[in-house]
């Protein structure tokens, strides 16, 4: 989307990015990987690779304990009500864009 990766390259280094989907792991590796911006997440998991998908906040506690963040330091964003769901399960903000799903 139109201004990500230059959103994601102004992040500051100790910022942590994870990435969270209900598509597969490698979909979601290869779009970042694709888009330039794989090294910067810390985290990447996918509805393949979590015990249960979203809304469910199991994916989301897995990518902020990776990533050494606690649910209260965490921004969930999010382009689907499941997000907002997970995120609110999870005990993190969420923020919903209105592009994507």
């Amino acid at each position: 989307y139109a201004g990500m990766k230059d959103l994601i390259d102004a992040a500051p280094t100790d910022v942590k990015i994870g990435a969270l989907t209900n598509a597969a792991k490698a979909y979601a590796e290869a779009v970042l990987k694709a888009n330039g911006v794989r090294s910067r997440f810390t985290c990447v998991h996918g509805a393949d690779d979590v015990p249960l998908p979203k809304p469910a906040p199991h994916g989301i506690l897995q990518c902020l304990e990776e990533m050494g963040v606690s649910p209260d330091e965490a921004v969930y964003i999010g382009d689907s009500p499941s997000d907002g769901m997970a995120a609110l399960a999870a005990g993190c903000a969420s923020v919903a864009v209105t592009w994507g799903a």
